[in-house]
């Protein structure tokens, strides 16, 4: 004990002579750059007094040093394969307790639009190809986690994930660069979904559809544009050179649609992500242009199929083979109201050529329900009582001596 404590004396005289001042405590504690009269709480402290919750508490000097700690290796391969310039460990997980094996901060107690923070930054390069990690996480062990976990919460310690997954975000995750995976999934289980329905019963996907204009496009440098528009950064210089790096991508070709415009149609798949820019919701389109498949693939088995109303108005047609059906204009509207409640009108224009005309309406699902006579020729309507029909989408068409003139949509509403 008298050898350690002549040593650090020694220790403390070298310093002293480097107009550094090294003191020890009557209990053991190290203070390094601190004045003599000031009570130590860290087992040891530079430049402070440390905390009673810290064993060693290291402040730089502000006016000289950036760095607060600095650990290095001279590259030296050790007989176990690896090497470590720093190593934190906790050994035991309390009960709980966070148990927490590096915690870094970069904050300012109030928001201030200068400079840039980082929690955490790492580099990694010029080792094997493919194996260069700026971070690097695993979850070992056998519970439920994530090898990284990010989260937009500032007030949250994780949360349940459910899993084990590689990677956990607990908030939006964006990326300027291409997503790949080698499978994309949506949380879809009815258990966490309520009020559903089926969207051809309340509307028809396939019209909207028709609605939605796909563009070809290049992007612009949406990075600079967001830059532009935010308070003066001071590291100006490093954003312009990732912005020249990203040049390059700016000439590809893209395939979309205008967020404004799909607004108009779809507002619920678009939302506004981060500087007031629109974003699309593609995957949900999905499910639409499969409504849409389905509702064509009715029509045309209704069309087509043996049992079809065209096919038999052809062959009661059939002593009429020299009618030139095709030079005459027969033009099937829209009903009005649609959707309606009690009784809709469907007008149409019959031709005078022609020798028979009918207007069938069917279900979604293809089966006739119903066949109207259009006797009349000119501008002519029928008018159908709904009173007797249950409340959903139905079909109509119109046949002009075999050949069908259109196939409109109805909705009916109770």
């Amino acid at each position: 004990m008298k050898k350690r404590f002549l040593s650090m004396l020694l220790v403390a005289s070298c310093f002293g002579v480097a107009n550094a001042q090294l003191i020890v405590d009557e209990n053991g504690k190290v203070g390094i750059g601190v004045e003599d009269d000031v009570e130590l709480n860290s087992s040891l402290n530079v430049n402070t007094a440390g905390a009673s919750y810290t064993a060693v508490h290291i402040n730089p000097n502000n006016t000289t040093q950036r760095t607060g700690l600095y650990v290095g290796r001279t590259g030296l391969t050790p007989s176990d394969g690896y090497q470590v310039a720093g190593h934190f460990q906790i050994q035991r997980v309390a009960a709980n307790k966070l148990s927490i094996g590096l915690l870094s901060r970069a904050t300012s107690s109030t928001l201030a639009n200068v400079g840039r923070s980082f929690g955490i930054m790492a580099y990694a390069g010029n080792a094997t190809h493919g194996y260069n990690y700026g971070v690097f996480g695993v979850l070992s062990g056998t519970a439920n986690g994530a090898g990284v976990y990010g989260s937009t919460n500032s007030e949250e310690n994780g949360t349940d994930t459910g899993g084990r997954y590689a990677g956990f975000f607990n908030g939006d995750v964006h990326t300027t660069g291409t997503l790949t995976a080698k499978e994309y999934t949506t949380l879809s289980d009815y258990r966490v979904k309520r009020n559903i329905q089926s969207v051809t019963a309340n509307n028809s996907p396939l019209d909207n559809l028709m609605g939605m204009n796909v563009v070809e496009y290049n992007y612009i440098d949406v990075e600079a544009a967001i830059a532009a528009s935010e308070v003066s950064d001071t590291l100006q210089t490093t954003r312009r050179a990732l912005s020249e790096e990203a040049k390059k991508e700016l000439d590809e070709i893209h395939y979309g649609l205008i967020a404004q415009e799909l607004q108009t149609i779809y507002p619920n798949l678009v939302k506004e992500g981060r500087s007031g820019y629109l974003t699309i919701n593609y995957i949900e389109i999905i499910p639409l242009l499969i409504s849409s498949i389905q509702e064509l693939k009715t029509e045309i088995d209704m069309l087509k199929g043996d049992s079809s109303p065209v096919k038999k108005s052809a062959s009661r047609s059939a002593e009429n083979e020299d009618t030139d059906i095709d030079a005459v204009v027969n033009t099937l509207y829209q009903n009005e109201p649609n959707p309606f409640t009690v009784s809709t009108v469907i007008r149409c224009d019959v031709a005078d050529e022609v020798a028979k005309a009918d207007l069938y309406i069917y279900t979604m699902n293809g089966e006739q329900i119903a066949e109207y006579t259009v006797a009349e020729r000119g501008e002519t309507s029928v008018t159908i009582d709904g009173g007797s029909l249950n409340a959903g989408m139905y079909l109509y068409a119109l046949v002009a001596d075999g050949k069908v003139i259109d196939t409109k949509r109805m909705i009916l509403t109770k």
